[in-house]
């Protein structure tokens, strides 16, 4: 599933959390780091999003019952 998620200046982008292995929030930064299966230079790739991982998971759980109410009607 895709997610649309914020840099810090503000700026969208979209993640697919297929490709998530990791994510937490850093309090102090005011930051969640996402750990993907993508590599740069043989280290994990590292997303930065101004949503905190509570956020990410209630997100998560909103896709999650929209897809299902359209495979009832699928």
């Amino acid at each position: 599933m895709w997610l649309q998620l914020h840099d810090g200046d503000g700026f969208p982008f979209f993640v697919n959390m297929e490709n998530v292995v990791d994510f937490r929030w850093y309090e102090r930064d005011n930051f969640t780091c996402l750990i993907t299966t993508a590599r740069v230079s043989e280290n994990p790739h590292r997303l930065y999003a101004r949503e905190s991982a509570t956020q990410i998971m209630q997100m998560i759980a909103a896709e999650q019952k929209r897809q299902a109410k359209i495979a009832q009607y699928a």
